[in-house]
């Protein structure tokens, strides 16, 4: 496993300063920035290439965006995917605990998808129906 270091300017991973080393064993290998609100850095975890660590880097600030402008509406330019998250965000909110546990089964298929399952999962651990 490595564990990649993606510089990230407005959102966005940028591939030319993008650093790899070996990933330790027993650290979680879960993506994370250095600021939610505006990050610099992100570090991302895969054991294959650079191109799966940009698509990762990149997925996850997708996410972290859609979530910002979420909360705090006007923080950031809206984009499409802010808007896909917006939706299933209210679509999750309106369903019952055990629909939603239903719908958490539910496989991915798309960033559309990844997104709504991020939606799904987030109304799910701020309403304590799943463990961090």
């Amino acid at each position: 496993m490595l564990k990649y270091t993606v510089r990230v300017h407005k959102f966005t991973a940028q591939a030319a300063y993008l650093t790899s080393e070996a990933a330790s064993p027993i650290a979680p290998h879960e993506a994370t920035v250095d600021d939610a609100q505006n990050p610099t850095r992100v570090i991302v975890y895969t054991a294959t290439d650079d191109i799966a660590a940009l698509r990762i880097a990149q997925r996850h600030l997708t996410h972290l965006h859609a979530r910002l402008d979420y909360a705090n509406p006007g923080t950031v330019d809206r984009t499409a995917a802010d808007i896909v998250y917006a939706e299933a965000r209210a679509r999750a909110v309106t369903l019952t605990p055990d629909q939603r546990r239903g719908e958490s089964l539910h496989a991915v298929h798309s960033d559309d998808d990844d997104l709504r399952m991020h939606a799904l999962f987030d109304v799910m651990r701020e309403r304590r129906e799943i463990d961090v």
